[in-house]
């Protein structure tokens, strides 16, 4: 190992340290908030304190921004609850969901999360949803919670349909599963895609590469309703939306044209 590869693995762990501690001191900020939410009936809205801490510490520590393309449909569909399906790549979705979270939102995540210490405690005190793939109990416990939470509770549940991390480098996604989609249609929820640029050049923990000073770019598409939707038009639904998102991603991971310049006449 040549000393520029060895300062380069430094700084990596040297990130990537960092980023576990912003997600420590964002989970903290959550669990000092949720007592106080309990009270008010408002414990979801822990997840979004969390968030903003996540937003603040993301821009000052980690130097990672989010350029958000469409905000205007989040706000559209933040009326009533929704469910917001993304790609999922990595880590890095900490980041960009400080973005793009509703007050009142709840996160579906994998069971081994709910294990960790911080992370983990916050995630269960503010009532997000857990998944042990494979396991048809876990799966069946997380589609009621999910009802619960938008019918009962008036909380969005923002699911990532690929069912697992894909990091992969082309960007191309997994098959969606149709979890989030027949659940839309259970409440009559609308559906918010929302498309993540392929962060593989910005972090990767094979090449030991974790950026600074960075911009994660992101498109929220228009909500889909569902009110109107037949059980037997899931599946399309279902594959719509997957090309929509890989239309968008494979947008965003093109170079940004600069502004053409002001010309005065």
């Amino acid at each position: 190992m040549d000393a520029a590869e060895a300062v380069g693995r430094l700084l990596f762990y040297a990130q990537l340290l960092l980023f576990a501690q912003c997600i420590a001191a964002a989970a903290a900020a959550g669990i000092l908030a949720s007592p106080l939410l309990l009270i008010a009936r408002r414990r979801p809205t822990a997840n979004w304190v969390a968030a903003q801490a996540m937003r603040v510490l993301a821009e000052h520590v980690l130097g990672i921004t989010v350029d958000v393309d469409g905000a205007a449909h989040l706000l559209s569909a933040g009326a009533r609850p929704c469910v917001i399906v993304a790609n999922h790549q990595s880590l890095l979705d900490a980041v960009w969901l400080a973005w793009v979270l509703p007050r009142r939102a709840v996160v579906v995540a994998s069971a081994s999360v709910a294990r960790l210490p911080v992370l983990g405690w916050f995630m269960r005190l503010a009532g997000n949803l857990f998944v042990r793939r494979g396991d048809s109990q876990s799966i069946k416990a997380l589609f009621d919670g999910s009802l619960r939470c938008l019918e009962r509770d008036k909380t969005s549940v923002v699911m990532f349909p690929e069912g697992r991390r894909n990091p992969a480098r082309s960007g191309a996604l997994l098959d969606f599963k149709k979890g989030a989609f027949y659940l839309a249609y259970c409440v009559r929820a609308p559906v918010v895609p929302v498309a993540v640029q392929c962060i593989h050049p910005l972090y990767s923990w094979s090449d030991r590469r974790f950026r600074r000073n960075c911009v994660i770019r992101i498109r929220v598409l228009a909500p889909i309703p569902t009110h109107a939707l037949a059980e037997e038009a899931i599946p399309a639904l279902v594959t719509n939306v997957r090309s929509d998102i890989q239309k968008a991603c494979i947008a965003l991971a093109q170079p940004q044209q600069p502004p053409p310049d002001s010309i005065d006449y």
